[in-house]
């Protein structure tokens, strides 16, 4: 589900589930065991995804099973979303194929994202989907999504190719194929030489405020929903 390599004081963590890298609760569970050992052992953390894609968002499957597996899910994702929002260290995605509702949000929640040029697809397609924003998930797009794509890409699923990512907010930084690796290392080279401690504190101060709101929502939400 996911692959883990520390290298030169940086933790490089692979979704790979061999087809969409969607997040299920195994990969939920897994993606915390690797930030977990990032948080241990590196100065810096490396999301991507494999085979042609980054994320294509929730498992479908588990979404079918019932009310109970699907709320338990995405609550765990929302979690992830929370936990990767506040993450200590330097997060920095790799969107190099699909990325696509969960995965769309992953972008978001990361400090910078480094986008390829490239024939895929980035957004939300929860409306077209027939699934409902919860006010948690808002947080977030009020937080780091372009308000002039808050209509287009949120509420009516348009889907962004590389280029209008980048416009967004999905991406920070788009680069042909053959400058990638090239750009990604330049940019967590530079990143891991920050203060680790100072980084942590101040991301904190400066996102007080939404952290603030999305951390009532998801309390909210878990109560409605589990009673807790």
């Amino acid at each position: 589900m996911i692959n883990i390599e520390i290298r030169d004081e940086v933790a490089y963590i692979e979704m790979n589930d061999g087809k969409a890298n969607v997040f299920s609760p195994a990969m939920i569970q897994s993606f915390n065991d690797a930030l977990d050992k990032a948080e241990a052992e590196a100065k810096a953390v490396v999301i991507s995804g494999s085979g042609g894609k980054f994320s294509a968002g929730f498992d479908l499957s588990v979404m079918q099973q019932g009310e109970q597996e699907r709320w338990q899910m995405i609550l765990g994702g929302f979690e992830l979303l929370l936990r990767m929002y506040k993450h200590p260290q330097p997060l920095i995605s790799k969107a190099a194929g699909h990325a696509l509702g969960m995965g769309a949000f992953t972008l978001l929640v990361s400090d910078t994202r480094i986008g390829m040029e490239g024939d895929y697809k980035v957004g939300l397609p929860e409306t077209a989907g027939n699934m409902q924003f919860t006010d948690f998930l808002v947080a977030i797009l009020r937080a780091e999504l372009n308000p002039m794509f808050m209509k287009s890409a949120a509420l009516q699923s348009q889907l962004c190719n590389p280029k209008s990512a980048q416009l967004a907010g999905f991406v920070d930084l788009l680069v042909p194929e053959a400058a990638l690796e090239p750009t990604l290392q330049k940019a967590v080279e530079g990143l891991k030489q920050l203060p680790l401690k100072q980084y942590a504190h101040n991301k904190l101060e400066l996102r007080a405020d939404d952290i603030k709101v999305m951390e009532e929502r998801l309390a909210a939400l878990k109560k409605l929903l589990l009673g807790a």
